[in-house]
């Protein structure tokens, strides 16, 4: 996953899960969390660059798609792909496959 879009996406995801108060409150007329992937990333990458300086636009879009720097991968463990699963199915809204409730 180290080609666009996942960078950036991976990048947007960390941006909203860190200043998540401050883009909810942005967005407060709409549930974004509900959004599907690629209009929730829009709506963090447009409240972005109301906070960016305009002068630094093409360096911040430069560093959103650069690639992700190998030298910090770690493999994730079996037990940390399933908890991950298991919160992306539940921000989705459904339940996992073969899980109690499916």
């Amino acid at each position: 996953m180290d080609w666009p879009p996942y960078p950036a996406a991976l990048r947007l995801y960390a941006i909203a899960e860190e200043r998540w108060p401050e883009i909810d409150a942005a967005y407060y007329q709409r549930n974004i969390i509900k959004f599907s992937p690629h209009r929730f990333l829009n709506c963090i990458y447009a409240w972005c660059l109301l906070h960016i300086d305009p002068t630094k636009r093409e360096e911040w879009d430069a560093m959103l798609i650069a690639p992700l720097d190998p030298a910090k991968k770690a493999k994730p463990t079996d037990a940390q792909i399933e908890a991950e699963g298991a919160d992306f199915m539940a921000l989705m809204g459904q339940d996992l496959p073969g899980k109690a409730g499916a």
